[in-house]
């Protein structure tokens, strides 16, 4: 008979255990403690003074929120120029310029991204604002048309993106404006580029479990301090969930046996 010394998983669940149940325990009084300062310690009406006071900052803000992307968006456009200067100086016959080219385009992608982003969150912010007279119509249509110009604007650079990254390498497919664009790119990738892929969506996935997590906390907390309700918990759960019977989905359909 195998001592339990001598098998490796058990050795090291008998490793890891003690301080997996010490984190915890401390989690476990930590949130306990906070919770009943939260409950004991707090005054409600400060908390709801500063709502109050943060509610008609923003509202006073809201018809010039979206400009705050206006700089991630520039950044974007200005490394997109960068990169095209580049390929359109390229000769053909420097190696290292087509890295270069990549890495300027990869940052243009990110900055892009960030606008979008950073647009999506000001929008719903202000949007929210209307239903409790932090701010008006007219305010809430003002940046209506502020979001879709900076959406047109994102999806147009974007394109010339994809567009000079596919110039840069013939074999790669698709279009930002095909609903399958993501499909095809994947498809026409090689075996290298679907692995770095692949390990940026795990890296995505870790990263997206521990945000979700976090925010689970935080909507916990604050539902000690102001009546916020169940929605922000539903909001933080809702997509962690997704993702991971996302990705168990994907680990099921990848068995060769199905089951």
């Amino acid at each position: 008979m195998k001592r339990p010394d001598a098998d490796p998983i058990l050795r090291d669940n008998r490793k890891n255990r003690p301080r997996f149940l010490v984190i915890c325990l401390v989690c476990l009084l930590g949130g306990a403690a906070l919770g009943y300062a939260a409950a004991a310690l707090t005054d409600p009406d400060a908390f709801a003074r500063a709502a109050r006071a943060a509610g008609r900052l923003a509202g006073a803000l809201a018809p010039f929120a979206l400009l705050a992307a206006v700089p991630f968006l520039a950044a974007g456009f200005w490394m997109y120029r960068r990169a095209r200067a580049l390929f359109a100086g390229w000769d053909g016959e420097n190696e290292d310029l087509p890295e270069q080219v990549e890495h300027r385009l990869n940052w243009a992608l990110t900055w892009l991204t960030a606008s979008e982003l950073l647009s999506l969150l000001l929008f719903g912010i202000v949007t929210s604002l209307l239903p409790l007279q932090y701010t008006s119509p007219e305010s809430v249509l003002v940046a209506a048309g502020e979001f879709l110009v900076l959406l047109l604007i994102t999806v147009l650079l974007q394109s010339r993106v994809v567009d000079l990254t596919r110039r840069l390498n013939p074999e790669k497919q698709g279009s930002v404006y095909d609903i399958r664009f993501r499909e095809k790119w994947l498809a026409s990738c090689d075996e290298a580029e679907r692995l770095r892929i692949g390990q940026a969506s795990y890296a995505a996935f870790q990263a997206g479990s521990r945000a979700s997590l976090l925010v689970w906390v935080a909507a916990l907390v604050l539902n000690a301090l102001l009546p916020i309700g169940p929605l922000p918990v539903l909001a933080a759960t809702v997509p962690w969930a997704v993702s991971q019977f996302a990705y168990l989905a994907v680990c099921l359909r990848a068995r060769p046996d199905g089951l």
